[in-house]
């Protein structure tokens, strides 16, 4: 499972739609837009992006969301490509944030390839508990109170500080608005870091143990020469010693 993250307009939906034409030029023979890449091939790729009402079937925004949800769910397999967008926004913060992380523990039990797009920066945590979720987000630079997009795709978590806010006194927002709620997402947030760090500190060693783990598997496959593969035992064990897994 790969979550990225990013501030609005950062490039998270068009990145998950081109991950899906990539997919599909490469499984039906066409050159892909990469120097080099590495596919596996799926049997079919679910997206749940833009969901708007649904006024044909008396379906709220939420509603069709969950629907679209669970057709996913029921009709997955282990080789299905998972594309998610912005999963639980509809809805209360606290019912979404619950319905997106169970969803993500649901789909990492399928073994299925998810591509996870989302604003909930608690979201991340998965990577502390799951070796198998990798963090991404969308590199933007923040000066003088201004968003700088530049449209790079990074590894790792990167937070970025009230990016909302600052869109939203862009758009127009009264300043005294926008102070109160500086104010409130503070205090907000203070807590949110003493969590997560409580949970890296308790289940970094395990990460690092499946980094070791899954670079171990990929030499025991790899088709390189002896020489190759010992000096790449070599970085991996400095690597683990220094610990840069």
């Amino acid at each position: 499972m790969v979550i990225v993250t990013g501030p609005n307009m950062s490039g998270k939906s068009t990145y998950l739609q081109q991950v899906c034409l990539t997919v599909i030029l490469a499984q039906i023979g066409c050159y892909v837009p990469a120097r080099f890449t590495t596919l596996r091939v799926v049997d079919l790729i679910f997206t749940r992006m833009n969901a708007p009402d649904s006024i044909e079937s008396n379906s709220s925004t939420f509603m069709t969301e969950m629907r679209e949800t669970a057709f996913i769910m029921q009709n997955i397999s282990s080789r299905s490509l998972i594309i998610m967008d912005e999963l639980g926004r509809a809805t209360s913060s606290s019912d979404g944030f619950a319905i997106a992380w169970s969803c993500c523990e649901h789909l990492l039990s399928l073994k299925a390839y998810t591509i996870f797009a989302t604003h909930m920066e608690n979201l991340v945590e998965l990577a502390t508990i799951y070796p198998n979720v990798k963090i991404l987000h969308f590199y933007v630079d923040v000066q003088n109170n201004h968003l700088d997009f530049k449209f790079q795709l990074k590894d790792g978590p990167r937070h970025v500080p009230h990016y909302g806010l600052l869109l939203a006194e862009v758009a127009g927002l009264p300043s005294s608005v926008i102070t109160a709620a500086r104010s409130i997402t503070a205090r907000i947030t203070e807590k949110e870091v003493k969590r997560t760090q409580v949970n890296r500190a308790q289940y970094q060693p395990m990460h690092i143990i499946y980094g070791v783990a899954q670079r171990l598997i990929c030499l025991k496959h790899s088709s390189q020469k002896e020489d190759s593969i010992r000096l790449a035992l070599q970085n991996l064990q400095e690597s683990f010693a220094e610990g840069k897994i």
